[in-house]
């Protein structure tokens, strides 16, 4: 049975697209992070999600067990699985302009390879993060990043189209889109962003020079505007053996707060 609030989902389905389990994993993770189930929850049962998804309980564990092993969730031994949000329920909080300025010194030390833009239609925790109504399509942007002539990250970035048509005729499309919806005049009010670790599938492999099931970090970041409404979600994709995260930690001093950079 649903938990209260659920929202409606799709039956899980063959096809073009993903494969049953990663939707199955891909909604389910939606849930942790948009708080339908808060850290300590506890989520439907195999056979009760089985039902929701109609699908069988082999791709349901197989799901569960991806987001398990990720941190989303975690098994209490007679007890059932509860949402775990990885990282705490208390975001750290970093200054607009110190994200900004990482992501120019990140443009300015990379270049930009096998751009490809097209309108497609949302994947589902696209379409929820971007808070867009049903059939509303998004402006998908891919490229691979390099330092020097080694791939660094190969982005993905999802814009609805009335942002995305602000950004015809822009000079340099070889900058972050964070930039370049900033260059449109759009005000940035905040972002969510999210680091986790992955593994190379195919698509990812091929792109960054690496083996399949090599380790990747995993950056997801959801940009907003000063009225809150989403305007990008960025899916990055790094070379855990060539790209670092840093955070500079201090004391307080007058306010300030620490800085971080990759």
């Amino acid at each position: 049975m649903r938990g209260p609030g659920l929202p409606p989902v799709r039956r899980a389905k063959d096809g073009i697209g993903a494969p049953r389990y990663h939707q199955v994993y891909v909604t389910v993770r939606a849930w942790v992070q948009d708080g339908t189930y808060k850290p300590g929850a506890q989520i439907p049962t195999e056979p009760e999600l089985g039902r929701i998804f109609g699908v069988s309980r082999i791709t349901i564990r197989k799901a569960i067990d991806a987001l398990v092993r990720e941190g989303w969730l975690v098994r209490r031994q007679g007890r059932g699985t509860f949402a775990r949000f990885p990282g705490g329920s208390r975001p750290v909080s970093i200054d607009m302009g110190s994200v900004l300025a990482q992501v120019s010194d990140l443009a300015a030390l990379t270049g930009v390879r096998d751009r490809v833009v097209a309108e497609v239609d949302p994947d589902e925790e696209t379409r929820a993060a971007l808070a867009l109504a049903d059939g509303e399509r998004v402006q998908r942007e891919t490229h691979v990043r390099l330092l020097g002539d080694s791939p660094l990250g190969l982005i993905t970035t999802f814009v609805p189209l009335d942002i995305a048509s602000r950004l015809e005729g822009s000079a340099s499309r070889d900058q972050p889109m964070f930039m370049l919806l900033a260059a449109t005049g759009l005000r940035i009010a905040s972002a969510d962003q999210y680091l986790g670790a992955t593994l190379a599938g195919v698509d990812a492999a091929q792109s960054l020079g690496v083996a399949v099931g090599a380790p990747l970090l995993r950056l997801v970041r959801v940009v907003k505007d000063e009225r809150e409404r989403p305007v990008e979600r960025v899916v990055a994709l790094y070379r855990a053996d060539a790209y670092q995260y840093h955070l500079h930690l201090e004391a307080p001093r007058h306010g300030g707060r620490g800085r971080s950079r990759p």
